[in-house]
């Protein structure tokens, strides 16, 4: 895909049977620097959609919404945008996804 001299590439993890999931979205500026990211985790319950938690820079820098938490939280990331941070921002997700799925469904009596 492209728009304006960038290349977006996005990508979807599927992490369980019951639809939660890892949408990445890259998108590169003319020179192939990572300009922007997103990294979503969202998960499937009660048949609808629910955004688990994100990191993204889509506000000029770094940071990431814990949407499990009750109330949500946005905080700064101190790291810089580069595809080494997806990397390990994407492990972090890999990592933690469960337990945060569980405090979301707990934190807001969502049925999985």
């Amino acid at each position: 895909m492209y728009s304006s001299g960038r290349r977006i590439k996005e990508f979807e993890n599927r992490l369980d049977k019951e639809g939660t999931a890892l949408n990445v979205r890259l998108e590169f500026d003319a020179n192939r620097k990572l300009a922007k990211f997103s990294l979503n985790l969202t998960a499937m319950a009660g048949g609808k959609i629910f955004e688990i938690a994100r990191y993204d820079c889509g506000h000029g820098y770094l940071h990431m919404h814990r949407f499990y938490r009750k109330p949500p939280t946005r905080e700064i990331v101190h790291m810089e945008i580069s595809v080494q941070t997806t990397r390990v921002l994407r492990q972090e997700i890999l990592g933690n996804w469960k337990s945060w799925k569980r405090a979301f469904l707990e934190n807001y009596g969502v049925m999985g």
